[in-house]
């Protein structure tokens, strides 16, 4: 069995960026429950962490297409799993 591809943002992409994306991904229908204050994936509370957390969600919902992960041109997919401690992305 294969590596499931996420989505994530790419290197050196800064807040000013990806807080549109966490917003618009967020209104898109997509799990952003585990983000929220006090669950489990607010840890740490930055907009990167929050943001990689939306847009896969979004990347997620929509199979997985490629198009799904662009945010911009501020995305990209990877194997590398960013799951951390209770908090999963896949």
């Amino acid at each position: 069995m294969g590596k499931k591809n996420l989505c994530v943002p790419k290197d050196g992409v800064g807040d000013a960026k990806l807080q549109p994306n966490l917003d618009w991904a967020c209104g898109q229908d997509v799990e952003c429950g585990p983000i929220q204050p006090d669950v489990v994936c607010i840890e740490p509370a930055a907009v990167r962490s929050r943001a990689t957390f939306a847009m896969n969600s979004y990347y997620r919902r929509k199979g997985g297409i490629d198009s799904a992960c662009d945010f911009s041109s501020t995305a990209q997919t990877t194997t590398k799993d960013p799951s951390y401690g209770k908090c999963k992305y896949v």
